[in-house]
């Protein structure tokens, strides 16, 4: 079972009368957003961030629509730098923690010096992205989130060796169910 189902925070299906929401796919998160309370902010008709709390912290979410592409993209930046000297345990850990995910992927910003967490869903051909759709693309960012958010911490503030960091994290996590 996935950390965002364990401690009850996976969004929660309430808008089940509506399987399928409108054209644009942003509609369906603003429409979950609302729906569910949480904090969100609409820039524009393209693009929302919402923001999830999770076992560490608040996950910002920003979702992006490209119409011309019919491509949703779900970014959640890490905030602050890494400092000097620990960007190759960063990219180590990254890849332990990519082996482990489903969808979605961890990338390190060099120019930036920042983690970010990236998914994108193909809705070509017209497709329509469903409530339980949705709902699973932003439970497994979080799912995502809540592992490489301390892990990341572990490697760039405490020391420690990425595969250690990682360990240490999922510990606990679990010790938190």
């Amino acid at each position: 079972m996935a950390y965002a189902d364990d401690r009850c925070i996976r969004p929660m299906p309430s808008l089940k009368a509506s399987s399928v929401v409108r054209d644009n796919p942003i509609e369906t998160f603003v429409r979950i957003a609302t729906a569910e309370s949480y904090a969100y902010e609409r820039i524009g008709d393209q693009e929302v961030h919402i923001s999830l709390t999770g076992l560490w912290c608040d996950h910002d979410l920003s979702l992006s629509w490209n119409a011309a592409e019919e491509q949703l993209s779900l970014f959640i930046l890490f905030y602050g730098k890494v400092p000097g000297g620990r960007s190759d345990s960063i990219c180590r850990l990254l890849s332990l923690l990519n082996e482990r995910l489903t969808a979605g992927h961890f990338d390190f910003w060099q120019r930036n010096s920042a983690l970010v967490y990236r998914h994108a869903v193909s809705l070509r051909g017209g497709a329509k992205i469903s409530v339980d759709q949705a709902l699973d693309v932003m439970s497994q960012a979080l799912d995502a989130a809540e592992r490489g958010y301390p892990a990341a911490q572990y490697v760039i503030w405490a020391g420690k060796s990425p595969e250690d960091a990682l360990a240490e994290a999922l510990v606990d996590i679990a010790s938190h169910s």
